[in-house]
């Protein structure tokens, strides 16, 4: 059974009224969403910081340095895996547990429920809203999320000599992946789908209670690898940019593979914060015409299809402002040489005309 919140007001006034309320916030996204493009634009990526790193026998001050070599390090292990070559450890639970749920009705009424689902971290019932639900049963996580680092970790560079790393500090690549241990790999625990369970009844049927474990490794690859950060002495650590960042990144295959796989780390990056930023301008815009779409959902009919047009007309809006801003930022000193050149132009136009 739901339970019901009368909320305040109701009807069309209620729903323009709260819309309102959302202009407020369309107010703020929509200059976080400019300030947004500019910090990913400017921001420094690891590709240009490590860019023309030098081999570490020709290390000095200043300028980037890598090792190119095979990774070793003590034996890591984890509560359900057994010690091993890998590079890093993790593993983090989710309890079948009751979450609350809410929805509103177009009298912005909201309605309280709860269900039964996958939760990394659940709510104690008795702080759910649903009196109905507040009698449910607590389902507490019994394991605790953790990463860890193999140590001890040494390259031995293709120059004969071995090189320390703190594993904890390098950034890999997407080439030097995770995995799932397999069933031999395990100490305890029942591998299911991708998931470990404590128990047979948990492996086999979702049950109200059942905990299921993410594991994963980083195994230590069997090829060469490339650390590119600063290297001092037999010491590979963080390189610190002329901007003050600090990198230190690491991929399988030699340097120039390794920046590559960098590079394409970094576009990839970049390119996901800039679909955000998208998404930020888009929902300013939706919140600031707030008032306008809550009208459009009260006529029959039309009024679905309206919302869904404009919202489609304003994405089209958001996504050329954030193009034509990534490209005042990427390139504005195009738009300066452009902007001189038009107020040249007008100024000989004016003397021109002056003359004749």
């Amino acid at each position: 059974m739901a339970f019901e919140d009368s909320g305040e007001g109701g009807g069309i006034l209620g729903s323009i009224g709260e819309s309102i309320k959302g202009i407020l916030a369309g107010v703020v996204l929509f200059p976080a969403s400019l300030f947004l493009i500019y910090q990913v634009e400017t921001c420094e990526q690891a590709g240009a910081a490590l860019k023309g790193a030098v081999p570490a026998s020709q290390a000095h001050s200043g300028v980037a340095s890598y090792v190119t070599g095979k990774l070793s390090a003590s034996p890591l292990g984890g509560e359900f895996v057994k010690p091993g070559k890998y590079i890093s450890y993790s593993q983090s639970s989710e309890v079948y547990a009751w979450e609350e749920t809410s929805k509103e009705d177009s009298n912005k009424k909201k309605t309280y429920d709860c269900k039964l689902d996958w939760v990394s971290s659940p709510t104690n019932p008795r702080d759910f809203k649903s009196s109905t639900c507040k009698s449910k049963p607590y389902h507490k996580s019994t394991i605790v999320d953790r990463n860890s680092y193999a140590f001890d970790a040494r390259i031995k560079g293709e120059d004969g000599k071995t090189y320390t790393v703190s594993l904890g500090d390098v950034d890999l690549t997407s080439e030097v992946s995770s995995v799932v241990p397999e069933g031999g790999q395990l100490s305890r625990g029942i591998l299911e789908e991708g998931h470990l369970y404590l128990s047979e009844k948990c492996a086999r049927d979702t049950v109200e209670g059942c905990e299921r474990i993410s594991v994963s490794v980083v195994p230590i690859p069997e090829e060469n690898m490339t650390f590119v950060g600063s290297v001092s002495g037999t010491t590979v650590g963080k390189f610190t940019s002329k901007e003050g960042n600090k990198f230190l990144n690491a991929s399988i295959g030699d340097y120039l593979t390794t920046m590559k796989d960098i590079q394409s780390d970094d576009n990839t990056q970049k390119w996901i914060m800039r679909g955000l930023c998208f998404a930020v301008m888009w929902v300013s815009f939706i919140l600031l015409l707030g008032p306008l779409m809550s009208l459009l959902s009260f006529i029959p009919f039309v009024g679905e299809f309206g919302k869904a047009a404009l919202s489609i007309v304003l994405g089209i809006i958001a996504l050329l402002i954030t193009a034509v801003t990534i490209l005042l930022v990427k390139f504005w000193y195009i738009w300066l040489i452009l902007g001189l050149a038009a107020i040249g132009f007008a100024i000989y136009k004016r003397r021109a005309a002056a003359s004749a």
